[in-house]
């Protein structure tokens, strides 16, 4: 709805914006479907009326006939299991049929490209998880380039083939969900898209059998083509750390340090580990006993380490 000042914008082949060429496409004539994070259902409306709105009202350019309606509406509303429920009031609909429908309407008018703003934020966290897969699955299926905007990382990382951190209006640094979690450049990133350790430290020696002097310690990795006494930030996930009561006979950066806190949350203790003046986040497992104020062997793996600048 917006009107850019620059700049061009392609969905496929098609040009719908251009600064340069004074190209701007109305939004109803644009390949979009849009799902709203509030979803923006009519309540004065049944199901069927409200996904039908946009073959009904949308581009002038080949309105649909009744009964072409009627087919595309079934069919978008198969698609996300609401079949039958045509005539129900949306009054009478729970959080995720509302979710449902408006997907079904983004989706009737088979678009190139889907925008879903945080469309999964009102559910609760079964609902939610269900819906996740459901909409991954259903998007792939069709075919549908999707830009999904999320505050919650573990959206981010299950739904997407590719994530893009924006930072204060700035992509910061874009990526698959595998890279973007374990190996990410930015330590902002890092810290932003989950929960990470972050140690600064200077490189001792560069190259595949690189050292960082950091707070805790030395931490042996592979730096590829750093420079020596560049100052840079070794970060570690919470799971990426293991933690012992015996000193283990193998390990690659082993230290000491004392449990601060153990919290049993099932699937893993949630603990704070302080290694001399530093306190890191440990994910351990719930099938070890873990206590506050044990000591414990922490050994950080080197392949579980990336340096972030």
């Amino acid at each position: 709805m917006e009107h850019a000042e620059d700049g061009e914008i392609f969905i496929g082949e098609e040009c719908v914006f251009s600064a340069r060429k004074r190209i701007s496409i109305p939004p109803e004539q644009r390949p979009i479907g849009m799902v709203f994070q509030s979803y923006a259902i009519w309540p004065h409306m049944d199901v069927f009326d409200n996904v039908a709105f946009p073959l009904r009202y949308g581009s002038k350019d080949g309105r649909q006939s009744k009964a072409e309606i009627e087919k595309n509406v079934i069919e978008a509303l198969k698609m996300v299991q609401m079949g039958g429920l045509e005539r129900r009031p949306a009054t009478q609909l729970s959080g995720g049929q509302q979710q449902r429908v408006a997907l079904a309407r983004a989706l009737v008018r088979k678009p190139k490209l889907l925008l879903l703003d945080e469309p999964l934020s009102n559910l609760d966290a079964k609902l939610r998880e269900e819906m996740r897969v459901e909409l991954k699955e259903l998007t792939h299926s069709l075919g549908i380039t999707s830009f999904f905007v999320t505050h919650d990382q573990i959206e981010a990382l299950a739904m997407s083939n590719r994530i893009g951190v924006i930072i204060a209006g700035v992509l910061v640094e874009s990526g698959t969900p595998y890279e973007m979690y374990v190996r990410p450049k930015s330590k902002v990133v890092a810290e932003f898209l989950g929960t990470a350790n972050s140690l600064d430290g200077r490189v001792v020696r560069s190259g595949p059998q690189g050292v960082v002097e950091t707070e805790i310690g030395p931490i042996n990795l592979d730096l590829g083509d750093l420079s020596s006494n560049e100052a840079v930030a070794v970060v570690i996930r919470p799971e990426g750390i293991v933690c012992s009561l015996g000193r283990p006979d193998t390990y690659e950066n082993l230290f000491e340090g004392t449990v601060q806190r153990a919290i049993f949350l099932g699937t893993f203790i949630d603990s704070l580990i302080q290694i001399k003046n530093r306190t890191l986040r440990v994910f351990l497992s719930p099938y070890n006993v873990f206590l506050a104020g044990q000591r414990v062997y922490v050994d950080i793996p080197r392949s579980h380490c990336q340096v972030a600048r």
